[in-house]
């Protein structure tokens, strides 16, 4: 299955941009991201799209405007393999580059400060 996700690729718009203020999902075609934190907007959380759909992906995601209090947020669908923890951008510029290996978000990152963990999934295979 992760395999037919690859040959999609062609097929999607290239280069969506999102200039978000609000809590927002993630589609697979939204490759760049520049979300804003405010007074207005308070904490916002994006949600990346599904690990297996987003297979061989890069997104990037440039906070324009966040503090200690308006936070914006980055989480996986709880189904990353070892997901190391939300991604929390608290100022202007904090940047994240993250890619899909259909398994698992693997991140490229200035600085950011992560929370929580989500552990390797439990194998279920037969040998």
């Amino acid at each position: 299955m992760l395999e037919d996700r690859f040959a999609q690729h062609d097929k999607v718009i290239v280069d969506k941009f999102n200039d978000v203020g609000e809590d927002y999902q993630m589609k697979t075609y939204d490759y760049v991201m520049r979300p804003s934190a405010d007074g207005t907007s308070g904490a916002i959380t994006i949600t990346l799209p599904p690990v297996a759909e987003a297979k061989g992906r890069l997104y990037s995601i440039i906070c324009r405007n966040a503090d200690a209090v308006n936070t914006v947020t980055i989480q996986d669908k709880d189904d990353s393999e070892c997901w190391p923890g939300d991604i929390t951008m608290n100022g202007k510029c904090d940047a994240v580059l993250l890619y899909s290996d259909g398994l698992a978000w693997l991140t490229i990152t200035s600085s950011l400060s992560y929370t929580g963990t989500t552990p390797a999934p439990v194998s279920t295979e037969q040998t």
